[in-house]
């Protein structure tokens, strides 16, 4: 192996030519840089290109200063090259320091990158791509003088590897491989990390620092895109934001680590056990799984703990230090599973927590207030309407099996035939069409029915007038709910009638039946009816009855659920009424009424009321357009 000198000759030695040594040198050979000297100024603001496998290394002075500066390098062709005790400079602009591609790999061990160029456009100071591979070891990235948000080390379906480094430039990774470990990467302008298309990043021991929040930009200081980290003992640090890292569409294992602030959205996060010193974003349909969580709760202008739009969290413990108001906020439709969420004692002038003896969170409080926004769930809604008991009870049950069968098909097991087609029998007015929307909805959320589609039909949709209409009728109907639930009122009005609609009624049936046969596992059939009538209009026809096997009984509302149906209908239109009085009212009327139409009984009641005080106000022009008086009450 060879041993090229490169320096300033004289009178009793002789040196190489820095050019004319990379150009004679061969794989395995080193050239060395004479103490002091720097072929940088001869370069001319010309990189040097490289194709062989070298080494290129230099000086550091008594005081560990590098004494040897050379201008850009391009590495290519395979080549394998280490740079030593070197600065790499670049005076001008549009230009890289390093460059290495096409399957070459560079070593860089104590080297200095530097751009001088005070006006034009910055390139990536190293640029690594096509396959290629590039280590820095005990290297620095001086910040370049040129403000464009553009100086970064760029990194193409390639890799990566960052040790004991100091980079001041943004880390940015496009399907490719990234390691980094004690290492600082700072970055104000833009993202100091930003990976993306399948990038694979690990991170252990290394500070990142963002920079500030302004009102036209929003640089989170880590950025991740259809990446995977994994990273322990990271330190993100981009006060006043929320989100210093964020990530979508991500793989994320961070075991251990401090945070100004999370935002995950579209992600799966595992976590051990983690510091957020500002504020932490759950969204869209993340999932995020931790032993435990600690949120300081420095002011960033959010609530300290935020999850929307179906995402999960669950963690052995949650604490707080200061809180926000909220505290917490969350979706209806999220799920929040935390053993223990508590606040603890914390140092308010370096936003960290207090430990005891034991290194232990020292406990102030339990926290259990969570504020809740967006709309209630469809189990909600349903556990919300009045009565019908037995019928939530069934649904619940009816549910919960269809989503164990579904659990169980994916894992492989083989289910015996569950049926979701189901009867709703009842007197009117008992909640049927509402609960079948409801069932609906909860089958869809449940990912049980791949659609949230509710059509609501009747004999009259269902059956023509003459031979052959019907068929096409009740196929058409039947396609429109493919997906979703298909309601039936007062379905056995198939089954009656004179002999001639009584036969297109069957016709009706009889394309039900081949439909469901066809597409059981598209669609769900609820008939709904009186319970009688019901009854009758499935023992005409065994093949509705073997499969219809779910059957909910709504049983007539009770005096003092017809109440509640009333106030609850009443102050939802604003009005205010004396309740004693009202609960008066209505077991008086009730009792001396035949009307079995239930919650409609408790609505046409309460029209009766707002017209007897319409006539009253509309004699006194000072008269209360929300209280409904004795005096209304009295006059019906």
């Amino acid at each position: 192996m060879a041993r090229y000198l490169v320096g300033k000759n004289g009178f009793l030695k002789k040196t190489w030519g820095f050019i004319q040594a990379v150009e004679a040198a061969g794989d395995g050979d080193t050239i060395e840089l004479e103490e002091g000297f720097s072929p940088f100024y001869e370069q001319n603001n010309k990189s040097i290109t490289i194709t062989k496998s070298i080494t290129i290394e230099g000086h550091q002075d008594n005081n560990g200063a590098l004494t040897n500066i050379i201008d850009g390098v391009f590495i290519m062709n395979g080549a394998v090259v280490t740079l030593k005790n070197l600065e790499v400079r670049k005076a001008v602009d549009k230009n890289n320091n390093i460059q290495v591609k096409d399957g070459a790999v560079l070593a860089a061990e104590n080297v200095i990158l530097t751009s001088y160029a005070t006006e034009g456009q910055n390139y990536p100071v190293v640029y690594i791509g096509n396959g290629a591979k590039a280590s820095f070891a005990n290297s620095v990235v001086d910040p370049g003088n040129l403000h464009d948000r553009n100086y970064k080390v760029c990194v193409e379906n390639s890799t990566l590897e960052v040790a004991n480094s100091t980079i001041d430039a943004r880390i940015q990774v496009s399907n490719s491989r990234l390691d980094i470990q004690n290492s600082v990467i700072r970055y104000p302008e833009a993202n100091a990390l930003y990976a993306y298309e399948n990038s694979v990043i690990t991170i252990l021991s290394s500070t990142f620092e963002g920079g500030d929040k302004t009102e036209k930009t929003s640089w989170s200081c880590v950025r991740l895109v259809d990446s995977k980290l994994t990273a322990a003992d990271m330190i993100v640090k981009q006060p006043g934001y929320d989100c210093a890292l964020y990530a979508t569409n991500a793989d994320l294992t961070l075991e251990t680590g401090t945070y100004d602030s999370l935002y995950i959205e579209k992600s799966e996060v595992s976590i051990g056990y983690i510091y957020v010193v500002d504020s932490l974003g759950i969204l869209d349909s993340s999932h995020v799984k931790a032993e435990g969580i600690g949120i300081v709760g420095r002011d960033n202008g959010k609530v300290n703990l935020y999850l929307n739009n179906k995402s999960l969290l669950e963690a052995g413990f949650v604490c707080f230090g200061k809180l926000s108001q909220p505290n917490t906020r969350a979706e209806r439709n999220t799920t929040i599973n935390v053993e223990a969420m508590i606040q603890a004692a914390y140092d308010p002038g370096n936003w960290e927590f207090i430990l005891d003896e034991q290194d232990g969170l020292k406990k102030t409080g339990d926290i259990s207030e969570i504020e809740y926004f967006g709309e209630l769930s469809a189990f909600e809604r349903l556990n919300q309407m009045v009565g019908i008991a037995s019928v939530k009870q069934n649904v619940e049950e009816f549910v919960a099996v269809a989503e164990m069968n579904k659990k169980r098909e994916k894992q492989g097991f083989k289910n015996s035939a569950f049926s979701l087609h189901s009867m709703f029998l009842g007197n009117p007015g008992t909640g049927k069409t509402t609960v079948a929307r409801l069932v609906g909805e909860i089958l869809y959320e449940k990912g049980i029915i791949g659609s949230k589609k509710f059509v609501e039909t009747s004999r009259s949709d269902l059956v023509g007038r003459y031979i052959g209409e019907t068929a096409v009728k009740t196929r058409e109907v039947l396609e429109s709910a493919l997906g979703g639930v298909l309601f039936i009122d007062e379905a056995y009005t198939l089954w009656a009638g004179n002999d001639n609609s009584q036969d297109f009624g069957i016709e009706a049936i009889n394309e039900i039946l081949k439909f469901m046969e066809d597409h059981r596992q598209d669609i769900v059939l609820i008939f709904a009816g009186y319970t009688h009538s019901m009854e009758q209009f499935l023992e005409s026809n065994e093949g509705l009855k073997s499969r219809i096997p779910n059957t909910f009984i709504f049983e007539d509302y009770t005096q003092e659920e017809l109440t509640r149906i009333g106030l609850d209908d009443l102050h939802e239109q604003k009005y205010e009424i004396d309740e004693k009085a009202y609960t008066d009212l209505v077991y008086k009327k009730h009792s001396e009424s035949d009307d079995n139409s239930n919650g409609r009984w408790a609505r046409n009641l309460n029209e009766k009321l707002i017209r007897k005080m319409a006539v009253r106000v509309s004699r006194d022009p000072n008269a209360n357009l929300v209280l409904i008086t004795q005096e209304d009450i009295d006059a019906i």
